[in-house]
């Protein structure tokens, strides 16, 4: 048998509500089976690269299907032997 919901109080700033949450448990004040699963939202790393290949990617799909290997498989092969030419020759 699930408890009553406590009604959340009016907080008069970002502290109080701090404050108050370091003292009290979510649960009893949402009903965590109404929480809708959402995907997480893509981080900036992610969102660099895809930006970065974008131009790319016809030939990056080109070499991939080539080599017979994924598309994530070519593009760290790829960044890889960029790095390894980088430490071999700085400054190129």
């Amino acid at each position: 048998m699930k408890m009553a919901l406590q009604e959340l109080p009016k907080f008069k700033s970002e502290d109080d509500e701090r404050e108050f949450w370091t003292t009290h448990s979510l649960l009893d004040y949402y009903d965590i089976d109404k929480f809708d699963l959402v995907p997480a939202p893509m981080t900036r790393k992610e969102s660099v690269l895809m930006n970065m290949l974008a131009d790319m990617t016809p030939e990056v799909e080109r070499l991939s299907r080539e080599k017979k290997m994924s598309i994530e498989e070519m593009v760290r092969q790829l960044v890889a032997a960029g790095l390894q030419q980088q430490r071999v020759q700085p400054g190129l």
